[in-house]
């Protein structure tokens, strides 16, 4: 394919720890022992989590309840109360180590509706813990760790120093403002054309991780799973949060705020949670394929390539195989997996198996280079991602330095699976549209083809590889009980 044009090669040795849930609650409970009321909530989540798996991961939005007559607030949902709530209870300062930034952050946190300084509070010291000289990677700078183009958009000289400067920390917590409620106004106008599932501040936070066209082209973020970034900024939330429910920013945004800014959306507390399968037909995708299904199609598969890293992926990308109706849906699934088939040969690869060619694939001619080394970026995982190019765009999109540690995607099932959903759901390759396009809009199989490796196989170029592509969706199609579509249509 063209982001690895070479099969890959068996990681020898290959080993997953997978514990249960039993041993991870050992090991929280020896963690937190001393904090019975956070054991307790995060055995709740647990539970919750273990029940919304056994429920073919069901979304969220179907627990939501709608808006209520006072402005457009929804009641939070169980997961996110224990996950840390909404961030909008009562203000303690007591944790920001500079209490010269305490009164930034409330003036700050009335720019639009859906942020408090809670919030705010709780992002700061995620993206740097408070160092206003940090400077991160891919030229990340400041307390909120933005990058110059961001800060050249939203930075002004909040503080009258006589410059606007993303290391001087009044300047930074205002332009982290401006640029959370530019992407709240944003992510909720994608919620109300119904191009994404999800609570306001997951998609909101979701944007600020992996940017507003991958939080579009996931279909937004309908469950809130763990390890995500709205997750682990949501669980430092009782860190800034005091006892009284009402939150101070509720009770005044807006009173004080800058009149040059918009005024904050009604709704922007917090979105009821939408079925896809209303308007496009969706559904949870890992509904469509069960873990027997999954090793009869790949019998001789690596353990690399686990049922769950897979079935984790997907939760991440909920309009891959939830986007129209049975038919389509299962369609794509099987198009997926029958190009992942013959890229992996059969799941068996996890890194390209020509290491003479691994040299090949460093465009030196990009300004961040291959700091990883030469031959650093040749194929893995699933689809084979390769190029540094590759590299760094699938690790901006999924919130991973992937350009400085590309053996990330041999390392972790479930973001060698998540590099190849990227690829299938945002990138045209050789082709003109996505692979999900593709299918979804009536291309066909072929099309995928042309996406994934049309440079050398389409066009008569290579029409064996095109049949062992097309043999293997016709298998994959049968097995979820589908037909695989117009003939016409199955090549490229």
């Amino acid at each position: 394919m063209v982001v690895g044009k070479a099969r890959a090669a068996q990681q020898a040795g290959t080993s997953i720890f997978k514990p249960d849930a039993t041993q991870i609650l050992w090991l929280i409970v020896s963690i937190v022992g001393t904090f019975p009321l956070v054991v307790l909530a995060l055995l709740a989540l647990i539970i919750l989590l273990v029940i919304f798996a056994m429920a073919g991961g069901s979304q969220m939005a179907s627990n939501s309840s709608e808006p209520d007559d006072a402005g457009g607030q929804t009641h939070a949902t169980a997961l996110i109360e224990l996950s840390g709530g909404d961030g909008r209870g009562e203000f303690d300062p007591t944790n920001v180590p500079d209490q010269d930034l305490v009164a930034p952050i409330k003036a700050a946190a009335k720019k639009c509706k859906l942020l408090t300084p809670v919030i705010l509070a709780a992002q700061i010291d995620y993206a740097s813990e408070w160092d206003a000289e940090k400077k991160g990677p891919q030229g990340r700078k400041g307390l909120s760790q933005l990058t110059d183009e961001v800060f050249d958009e939203f930075g002004e000289d909040d503080d009258d120093s006589g410059e606007a400067d993303v290391l001087d920390a009044e300047d930074s917590i205002h332009a982290h403002a401006r640029y959370f409620c530019h992407l709240a106004d944003k992510t909720g106008q994608l919620w109300t054309d119904k191009k994404v599932v999800g609570d306001h501040l997951s998609l909101t936070l979701m944007a600020w991780e992996i940017g507003l066209e991958t939080v579009e082209a996931q279909g937004g973020m309908p469950v809130l799973a763990l390890g995500t970034y709205p997750f682990q900024v949501r669980g430092l939330f009782p860190k800034y949060t005091g006892e009284d429910e009402e939150s101070e920013s509720d009770e005044d945004a807006g009173s004080d705020s800058d009149d040059s800014e918009p005024e904050p959306d009604d709704t922007a507390t917090a979105l009821p949670a939408r079925d896809r399968s209303d308007d496009a037909g969706g559904g949870d995708a890992s509904s469509l394929l069960s873990a027997s299904d999954f090793s009869a199609m790949f019998p001789n598969r690596n353990s690399f390539y686990s049922y769950s890293g897979l079935t984790d992926a997907m939760a991440k990308f909920p309009a891959f195989a939830g986007t129209g109706d049975e038919r389509t849906r299962k369609r794509e699934l099987a198009a997926f997996l029958a190009n992942i088939d013959h890229e992996s040969g059969g799941l068996v690869h996890v890194e390209e198996i020509n290491q003479a060619a691994w040299g090949d694939y460093c465009d030196t001619g990009q300004p961040y280079g291959c700091p990883a080394g030469q031959r650093a970026y040749h194929g893995r995982g699933p689809i084979q991602l390769s190029w540094n190019t590759n590299y760094k765009a699938a690790g901006d999109a999924l919130g991973l330095d992937l350009l400085n540690n590309p053996d990330l995607v041999k390392e972790d099932a479930s973001v060698a699976w998540q590099t190849a959903l990227w690829f299938w759901m945002t990138q045209s390759g050789a082709g003109t549209m996505t692979a999900h396009s593709a299918i979804t809009g009536g291309g066909g199989f072929g099309e995928t083809i042309r996406t994934i490796n049309g440079a050398l196989e389409c066009g008569g170029r290579n029409t064996a590889q095109v049949q062992a592509r097309v043999d293997a969706y016709e298998r994959f199609a049968a097995t979820l009980g589908v037909d695989p579509g117009d003939e016409g249509t199955l090549r490229c």
